[in-house]
């Protein structure tokens, strides 16, 4: 079972940011908040753009941020009408909150009644070949030191 661990602010302002391909994307700039309470990261890119990125897309926080870009949710659509046209839909640049995680199904059988613990899923992880430290299984890089598996 992973440790839940807390950070400061200050400890992940300017840390670099990665996407799961081991490109940087940026670093951090700031922590924002949605109007849920939702927190996000403020990232700065190297061309001075800044995007956000919800909590629920960062993997890892270490010596570098990893944020996993495909967990992005699909953007909305913008309906286009015009006269004697049915509409048709482009994208748009305005993120839509996460979707819910799966809900984990536990054992309910009497077993659980007597004191027993429920399995709880593990996360895949190897160990890098050169600080020997652990990463997430799908990393292409360790997120520890920032060599490539």
């Amino acid at each position: 079972m992973s440790e839940q661990k807390f950070f400061r602010r200050e400890e992940i302002i300017g840390k670099p940011v990665v996407n799961m391909n081991a490109e940087k994307i940026g670093e951090v700039k700031d922590i924002g908040y949605d109007t849920n309470g939702k927190m996000a990261l403020v990232i700065s890119s190297p061309q001075g753009v800044e995007k956000f990125y919800s909590m629920d897309e960062t993997v890892a926080i270490k010596d570098v941020v990893l944020i996993d870009e495909n967990k992005l949710t699909p953007k909305p659509t913008t309906p286009l009408t015009s006269p004697g046209n049915p509409p048709t839909f482009l994208q748009t640049n305005v993120q839509q909150p996460p979707s819910r995680p799966p809900q984990v199904a536990y054992d309910t059988t009497p077993a659980f009644g007597r004191g027993e613990m429920p399995q709880i899923p593990t996360i895949s992880m190897k160990t890098c070949q050169f600080c020997g430290r652990e990463s997430r299984v799908q990393s292409k890089f360790c997120v520890h030191c920032g060599k490539t598996f």
